[in-house]
């Protein structure tokens, strides 16, 4: 009868595999991130029975089975053993279990342990004695026993108990861990290390050593770990688990690089550390390689398990609102209608008007204006007006084709809904997927597809820009004097390799970013708050930036610095700074920029323009003015549009009216007005050896019968009214040069003269 049992099939349970291992989540070096069990399972890492320590094998047979080499899977002499210690103690206080047994009770699971299942037990250890060698028992023991803390197995019980691995385990810290075997919460040393201590002497006792050798082990100290398996990357873990979790690869072999993933933690918290008093609580970094699109490094949050501040939201993958940073898309698009780094545009206060007809104003980061400026001065500035005018040129609605071409999913909505502020940020985006996009400028137009398995296949991409374009917007990007009049010198954008960058800020203080590229990686950083709270006082270039500097540099530390090379067809011109066309004789000042060859300017700058006045009063010289009165001055002539902006700043406007001096005295008619002292172009030399109260300069002036008064003006500021006949006004002068100037009948003649004051 018992024949017939043990040929009969052992139940589905037993037959299965004896491995029972969880999903492993490494980065790309083989290193841990986390391991994915099952619900009715824990950590389990196999180890065939050559790679298990005999110290542990000695130890277990000792405590467990000592004659588990003999039996054929049950021990008469256990059982007896234990029938007569229950029998003393009036309850069941020993099992006689032999190891074969508890591995079939390992892999049954019994609800109820009466005597009914212990003999059924026995017949199936017997049963297994027949299908597996002691070796193969003792493998499948050694890796399915629970240790507590959800270790099954002896290498997750090393690695949660002593983080390490089972190998490396001394003969003490084996015996211990054995001595959990028989009751996991009795003995967790967690809570009652005594008790575990004590066990693990009771397992040195059993064990074939010598009453030294056993005094010394017992002595030995225990130190332990954690007593958890910890996770890495737990963002970047959490989104692999949704994307890949049910795959039946027991390891998941991922793009992460753990050891920069590791070190741009530690920058995050050490930054957000000097932003606490600014109501900053959370950050989150991406890190891309660009020839592959593979993802190095996740930040979601400063802290994973901060519940205070959510920080198990992944704001790497949380739509936000990324203020200037969709700007370089928009600057992208006008170069590939023919615009260049030199053309101009007004940043002037401007009324649009939105879909619905309500007036749209923007404004700069700064309040304030800037005149005529480049496209290279108002992207490397992220001037907001010049922004919103090109893309009014462009079109909202191709900026949008272009950005989900680019890699952004979640601007969803159609043209009119965003409208021309889309540019400066009014949508959502994610920090993975803009990063993504900035990669495509990298990878000279060619989107990047984002990889985060190791071995799944390298995507090339499609090409949205020529490289040409993509490298004139790089070097804006790039350009540190460029960017000086709005972020000045020295700041968290400036390395001492090449790298792209550009800076996004909200202007309800939710969101600060900073996104930049080298020809091999990408770098996006996002800091704020993860309950949309506002932070004060903080912005891309203060909050983000520092975080992207520090970022760049690790992710560079193992990557050669070399620069964006440029193609061939961009060319290099002299421009006129101001006006972004050749330059003249007259223009003061030049600059050199980059061009697509063919979009080169051809024609020469017209806003520096020499206007001959005549010297007695500054008034235009008609042809008939003796040359002896005549002088040639270089005046800067605004478009229209920016003349109000121009006067407002100081610009100096030429005459509107002729010299009536210049004219026969029969024809001089109407209102005219002279400066007869000073002449203009005079020095003044100051004596310190006299009293500054004592050196004053006497401004006289001539004007037709009708100016009945005169105003001063010294370098625009009014030091007072004087009567004719000779006007007479005194004036204590400084050292530099002035431009002096009267104003008679309300504004109705005007008229102003250069002196030089030095120091004697």
């Amino acid at each position: 009868m018992l024949g017939l049992y043990i040929l009969w099939p052992l139940p589905a349970s037993l037959q299965m595999s004896l491995k029972r291992e969880p999903v492993q989540i490494l980065d790309r070096n083989g290193k841990l991130l986390y391991e994915k069990r099952s619900s009715d399972f824990g950590s389990q890492t196999f180890l065939e029975f050559e790679k298990i320590p005999k110290n542990i094998i000695d130890a277990v047979i000792a405590i467990e089975d000592k004659s588990f080499y003999q039996h054929s899977g049950i021990s008469l002499k256990g059982i007896a053993r234990a029938a007569w210690q229950n029998y003393r103690a009036g309850k069941i206080v020993s099992g006689g279990s032999t190891i074969t047994q508890q591995l079939v009770r390992n892999r049954l699971k019994p609800e109820k342990r009466d005597y009914l299942y212990k003999a059924h037990e026995a017949l199936l250890a017997l049963k297994l004695e027949t299908r597996l060698s002691k070796e193969k028992i003792l493998e499948a023991y050694l890796n399915s026993a629970y240790f507590g803390h959800q270790a099954y197995g002896i290498q997750a019980a090393s690695l949660i108990y002593f983080e390490k691995n089972a190998a490396e385990l001394s003969l003490a810290e084996s015996a211990f861990l054995v001595g959990l075997i028989q009751s996991p919460s009795n003995y967790d040393p967690y809570k009652n290390f005594e008790a575990a201590k004590e066990r693990q002497n009771r397992v040195i006792d059993a064990m074939s050593l010598s009453d030294e050798e056993k005094e010394e082990l017992k002595k030995h100290p225990i130190v332990l770990g954690s007593g958890k398996i910890d996770i890495k990357a737990p963002h970047f873990v959490m989104w692999i688990i949704d994307q890949y979790g049910d795959s039946n690869d027991r390891e998941i072999r991922t793009t992460l690089d753990l050891d920069l993933q590791r070190e741009v933690e530690l920058i995050v918290e050490r930054q957000l550390s000097h932003l606490e008093e600014k109501n900053v609580t959370s950050a989150a970094v991406v890190v891309l390689d660009v020839p592959t699109g593979e993802l190095l490094t996740m930040v979601g949050s400063a802290d994973y398990f901060d519940t205070e501040h959510d920080g198990a939201v992944n704001v790497a993958l949380a739509n936000r609102q990324p203020g200037s940073a969709l700007k370089p898309f928009t600057y992208s698009l006008a170069l590939k209608k023919g615009n260049t780094a030199a053309t101009t545009i007004a940043d002037i206060e401007t009324q649009f008007f939105t879909q619905d007809g309500n007036p749209y104003i923007p404004r700069n980061y700064d309040y304030g204006y800037h005149g005529l400026v480049r496209y290279r001065e108002a992207l490397a500035n992220s001037y907001n007006i010049p922004a919103v005018k090109v893309l009014e040129k462009v079109g909202v609605e191709s900026l949008l084709y272009f950005l989900r071409s680019a890699g952004l999913t979640t601007l969803n909505e159609n043209p009119e809904h965003y409208g021309i502020a889309l540019t400066l940020g009014d949508g959502e985006v994610k920090l993975l997927e803009l990063a993504q996009a900035y990669g495509m400028l990298a990878r000279k137009g060619k989107t990047m597809p984002v990889k985060v398995l190791l071995n799944e296949k390298t995507e090339n991409g499609r090409t949205l820009l020529d490289e040409s374009i993509t490298w004139l917007i790089t070097d804006i990007l790039d350009d540190d004097q460029a960017r000086i009049p709005e972020f000045g010198e020295g700041g968290p954008l400036e390395f001492n390799f090449p790298v792209a960058a550009k800076t996004g800020t909200t202007r309800n203080s939710r969101d600060n970013w900073t996104f930049g590229y080298t020809p091999s990686r990408v770098v996006g950083v996002w800091v704020g708050n993860a309950d949309n709270t506002p932070m004060r006082g903080t912005s891309g270039i203060t909050g983000a930036g520092p975080i992207f500097h520090d970022t760049m540099i690790a992710a560079m530390s193992s990557q050669p610095h070399t620069l964006f090379k440029r193609p061939e067809n961009i060319i290099e011109k002299e421009i006129c700074q101001l006006s972004g066309k050749l330059p003249t004789e007259y223009c003061p000042h030049k600059m050199k920029e980059w061009f697509i060859r063919g979009t080169e300017p051809n024609e020469y700058d017209d806003m520096y323009v020499p206007i001959e006045l005549d010297t007695r009063n500054s008034l235009l010289a008609g042809q008939d003015c003796p040359k002896e009165f005549t002088e040639e001055e270089v005046y800067v002539i605004f478009p229209p549009e920016l003349k109000t902006w121009a006067r407002e700043n100081g610009w100096p406007q030429p005459p509107t009216e002729y010299s009536p001096l210049c004219l026969p005295n029969e024809e001089i008619k109407g209102t005219w007005l002279t400066i007869e002292n000073p002449n203009t172009g005079e020095t003044f030399l100051l004596d310190p050896m006299i009293p500054d109260e004592n050196e004053k300069i006497i401004l006289t002036a001539s004007a037709s019968d009708d100016v009945e008064e005169i105003e001063w003006f010294i370098d625009g500021r009014s030091i007072g009214k004087a009567l004719p006949p000779s006007f007479r006004m005194e004036w204590q002068p400084e050292t530099g040069l002035h431009r002096i100037s009267a104003i008679g009948n309300y504004e109705k003649s005007t008229i102003s003269v250069k002196v030089e004051a030095i120091q004697y």
